[in-house]
C-alpha cells in the first residue's frame, strides 16, 4: 500500500492511520523507530539502526525494529532495497525524490544519484493496466576507491617477480 505523495501529511499521522486501519497497537517503540527512520538521511541496515538507537539510549529489540520497519514499508514511509547479496537496506520515502543507486560490487558502498532526464524518461512510460507508484534503478560497478585499489594491486602484481619452479 502506498500513500498519495501530493497530500502533505505528517509521517506520524500516516503511520497512526495505518496502524488504526490494520488494528495494530500504537506503541511508543513503534513511533520512536518511525522518528529515527525519518531522521536518517541515508540507507541503513537493521543492525546499524539498532546500534544507533542504543547509542541514543533507546533500548529495543532487533525483532521489534524488524517488525516495525516491515509496517513502515507496508504503509509506504520506508523502502526496502537489496543490493546484490548484502542484507536488506532501508531508506525513508517521505521527502525523498526519485533517485538511482550506484552500487559497488566489491565493497557494497551505495551512492544515490539524481538524474532528472533519466527520471523523466522513466516516469513518462505508461504501462497498460498498471499504475506505477515509484521506480528503482540500481547500477552496479566499482566505486572510485575500489578502482584505485584494483589499479594499485594490478601494478604490484606486474612488478613482483614471477615464481618459476621447474
Amino acid at each position: 500500500m502506498s500513500y498519495d505523495k501530493n497530500i502533505r501529511q505528517c509521517p506520524r499521522d500516516i503511520f497512526s492511520d495505518y496502524l488504526a486501519r490494520h488494528h495494530k497497537r500504537r506503541t511508543p517503540e513503534r513511533f520512536a523507530i518511525l522518528d529515527s527512520a525519518m531522521s536518517t538521511p541515508d540507507h541503513f541496515t537493521i543492525d546499524c539502526f539498532h546500534d544507533r538507537l542504543e547509542e541514543q539510549g533507546f533500548h529495543v529489540s532487533v525483532a521489534t525494529i524488524y517488525s516495525t520497519l516491515e509496517l513502515l514499508v507496508d504503509c509506504g514511509l520506508v523502502r526496502r532495497h537489496r543490493f546484490g547479496s548484502d542484507s536488506a537496506r532501508y531508506e525513508r520515502t517521505a521527502g525523498s525524490a526519485n533517485h538511482h543507486h550506484l552500487v559497488c560490487s566489491r565493497c557494497g558502498k551505495v551512492k544515490e544519484v539524481r538524474d532528472a532526464s533519466l527520471s523523466d524518461a522513466i516516469s513518462s512510460i505508461r504501462y497498460p493496466g498498471f499504475a506505477a507508484s515509484y521506480f528503482s534503478l540500481n547500477i552496479y560497478g566499482l566505486c572510485r576507491s575500489c578502482q584505485k585499489r584494483e589499479r594499485k594491486n594490478a601494478a604490484t602484481d606486474r612488478k613482483s617477480p614471477k615464481n618459476t619452479q621447474q
